[in-house]
């Protein structure tokens, strides 16, 4: 498989390079990176918080700042190494700065961009239900105030290669080829667990208004019969408890939980698809491979993207952590796979008493 072209642009400097290693995931909301190589003698390392890119023949894959620099002087060698994070890295870690901390009659797209004072950027796919009202806690992050009110509308919050954050209700694509046992897998692995998934599942909540059993005592619940016993799990919801947030949400944290309890990891040659896409998170690929009970559509939670000049190295891989579509608001398209690989497909019951 070739290698890709990297490029890695910090304050105007292009870095020279070894290895280099990106981390994406469709659960995250800053992609990273770490590269490693030789800064010429005499020349300015980009120092923390210098402003990066980093491309892979020519597909942007990561937009933001230069976040360590650790140089390191062997017996036999002098390398440095460098990790980038997004420009996102500041809607997770910094406060929201805002006069009143309150909007009102916004989705959660223009409660972003209300809250987004750092010019991060807020996109958006789908439709979202609009909120009467909406209140941070002193000190809280974009993301942290954000993340509740996806929950409640069943989508997830990732970033961008511009680093910007993006909020999608269900995968976004699907890649070209495959992946097969003896074709183009290097190797594969998966994990079954119970860890995590609960029978039923309930939400409740409040809303911020009226004293009727509606806005008192909502309660939504979704059941994951493939648990098979009773395993009851209450969940209080952040935010308005309306009929539609309590429903999303309940079958948002039945297929959440399925798609963290049951996982394959695959590894293959090359950073793209038959396509020429590059591996990307949220997108479906169809895997097929016997020793993993696999043969079904599945959708890409994370990517691990490495390459490594050295001629005794692995050279160009990407590790795809995956996972069945409807954990990540997919649909199911059937499957031939084992039993152990079925998720819920839940359907939210919701009452007020």
């Amino acid at each position: 498989m070739p290698l890709e072209v990297i490029s890695v642009q910090a304050g105007g400097l292009f870095l020279p390079w070894q290895d280099v290693s990106i981390s994406i995931s469709a659960e995250e909301a800053v992609r990273t990176a770490v590269v490693n190589g030789h800064i010429p003698p005499g020349i300015e390392p980009p120092w923390p918080d210098t402003k990066a890119t980093l491309s892979a023949n020519g597909t942007l894959l990561l937009t933001g700042y230069v976040r360590d620099l650790r140089p390191d002087q062997g017996s036999d060698d002098w390398r440095a190494a460098i990790s980038l994070v997004s420009r996102t890295v500041d809607a997770v870690e910094t406060s929201i700065l805002h006069k009143t901390g309150l909007v009102e009659n916004r989705n959660i797209k223009g409660v972003g961009e209300a809250f987004d004072n750092l010019g991060i950027g807020i996109e958006a796919k789908g439709s979202f239900e609009t909120i009467a009202k909406h209140q941070i806690e002193p000190g809280e992050s974009l993301y942290s105030t954000l993340e509740p009110l996806a929950r409640a509308e069943a989508a997830i919050i990732h970033d961008t290669p511009e680093g910007k954050l993006r909020i999608v209700k269900k995968p976004e694509g699907s890649h070209s080829g495959g992946l097969q046992a003896g074709v183009n897998i290097i190797s594969a692995s998966a994990e079954f667990s119970g860890q995590g998934r609960f029978n039923p599942v309930v939400v409740r909540g409040q809303q911020s208004r009226g004293v009727t059993p509606q806005a008192m005592r909502p309660e939504a619940k979704a059941s994951d019969t493939s648990v098979g016993r009773a395993r009851p799990k209450i969940v209080v919801l952040d935010g308005e408890a309306t009929t539609a947030h309590m429903k999303n949400a309940v079958e948002w944290e039945a297929r959440a939980a399925a798609g963290l309890a049951v996982t394959a990891t695959v590894t293959v040659s090359g950073w793209r698809d038959a396509g020429g896409k590059i591996w990307t998170p949220n997108w479906l690929v169809y895997v097929r491979h016997p020793r993993v009970y696999l043969d079904q559509m599945m959708v890409i939670k994370s990517v691990e993207l490495t390459q490594d000049t050295q001629a005794d190295s692995d050279g160009t891989r990407a590790t795809l952590t995956l996972t069945d579509p409807r954990a990540l608001g997919g649909s199911s398209s059937g499957s031939k796979s084992g039993k152990g690989w079925s998720a819920p497909e839940p359907k939210a019951e919701y009452s007020a008493v």
